[in-house]
């Protein structure tokens, strides 16, 4: 799925890129083109509609046009109403070769472009308007048209030059518009990717925590058909398995519900002011049982003032209890769990530590990662499923606060939650 959305990427990238390369190559061939051809239109429009004839000192008259252009090679011709050449002006020689090609485009007054051979011309036509009457002296016939003409092969051929340095910059950005695309393909992929594989490692996970409670129900099952005979008490121990596995997978269930909510923003919580420091007093207070049980020790250090923050109570007695149950889980006996609720700011610090096992260097940036539990083999005696921080770091961020965990392998593990107060 991922390398078909690459190459669809790909082809989509490069196409836009190599797009927008002709645009571009377009562009700058097309203004080319019309900056050129308007100046020499420009220029025979000018000369065509400015003629008059001066006489020269000498005596002589000639047809002059004043202009600030640089000199340009044209001609003139002349026609009579019965279409016959009279003369070409300004130069002896006639281009007769190009005359019946004009003969027939007298009434195209728009400038044109002509090719003869190898050379381009580029002429304008114009009605005669009587302002030459030594021109008029050379027919017998009135004058009809006036053309002018100049040679452009040297600037259709500049024209032709660069249009294949853009057809070969057209070529060569082709070729950098796949490169490109597949650069930006795969930096676009790159988080798609990586959700990918989060989805499949925790799909992967999901499976493999509920296969190992799942077998373990299937197999007391099977304990109990043997005998249909006995009694529940008889069989109480198979029924306490499938109990304990059945509440383990509910816990389990319930715990990924919650999660895939929270990523759906379908769980919301219902935020109040509520006192941090009366729930996880509460707290305390329930878990003594549990710590007297593990021969656990337990100091507390609450502030006298009331620390009042937004948020769920029932979130929050989730959250303290999931940090709770993990250091007592992960304490020996004789061991000792701080928890700690004071105020620092303008903020509420909740404190859980303990002088248990530790977690190692390398497992403590994916603690808060779905199923992990820090242990490539997946030993179950009393570790979960692995949820719990996930959970509790959601319900953190849905309370606008943080967690942060530091740790030490052997030495224990502190977890500091920090809230903002009301």
């Amino acid at each position: 799925m991922i390398k078909r959305t690459l190459v669809q990427m790909t082809v989509w990238n490069s196409t836009v890129v190599f797009c927008l390369f002709v645009m571009l190559g377009g562009a700058l061939y097309g203004l080319a083109r019309y900056q050129i051809y308007s100046d020499i239109d420009r220029l025979l429009v000018f000369h065509i509609d400015n003629m008059r004839q001066i006489i020269l000192s000498t005596g002589e008259q000639i047809v002059n046009v004043d202009s600030q252009d640089p000199e340009r090679f044209i001609l003139d011709y002349w026609w009579d109403s019965n279409d016959v050449l009279i003369k070409s002006v300004y130069y002896e020689r006639t281009f007769w070769e190009l005359s019946s090609i004009l003969r027939e485009k007298q009434s195209h007054m728009g400038p044109e472009s002509i090719r003869m051979g190898e050379k381009t011309y580029r002429f304008v036509s114009r009605p005669y308007q009587g302002n030459l009457p030594e021109v008029e002296k050379l027919s017998s016939l009135p004058l009809k048209t006036v053309q002018l003409m100049t040679e452009i092969t040297a600037e259709v051929y500049y024209l032709n030059r660069l249009l294949w340095s853009i057809g070969i910059g057209i070529g060569v950005g082709a070729l950098l518009s796949v490169i490109a695309g597949y650069v930006l393909a795969r930096r676009a992929l790159v988080p798609i990717q990586k959700a990918w594989d989060k989805q499949q490692q925790f799909i992967a996970d999901a499976s493999h925590e509920l296969r190992s409670p799942l077998s373990v129900v299937q197999g007391q099952m099977q304990l109990l058909l043997r005998h249909p005979e006995h009694t529940i008490e008889e069989e109480s121990v198979p029924i306490s398995a499938v109990l304990k596995e059945t509440q383990r997978m509910n816990n389990m269930v319930g715990g990924l519900l919650l999660l895939a909510r929270g990523d759906s923003h379908e769980e919301v919580i219902h935020c109040k002011p509520v006192r941090v420091d009366g729930i996880v007093r509460e707290l305390a207070q329930n878990i003594a049982p549990i710590m007297d049980y593990k021969q656990l020790r337990l100091q507390t250090h609450m502030e006298d003032t009331e620390l009042l923050i937004n948020g769920d109570e029932d979130r929050l007695m989730q959250l303290f209890m999931i940090v709770m149950d993990n250091a007592i889980k992960f304490t020996q006996e004789h061991g000792q769990i701080d928890l700690v609720c004071v105020r620092q700011g303008k903020s509420v610090l909740v404190t859980v530590k303990d002088n248990g096992m530790g977690i190692s260097e390398r497992d403590l940036p994916l603690v808060f990662n779905r199923f992990y539990k820090g242990d490539t083999a997946r030993d179950r005696r009393d570790h979960g499923a692995g949820l719990g921080l996930s959970i509790a770091r959601w319900i953190v961020e849905q309370h606008q606060g943080s967690i942060h965990i530091s740790s030490e392998a052997g030495r224990g593990t502190a977890v500091t939650i920090r809230f903002p107060l009301v």
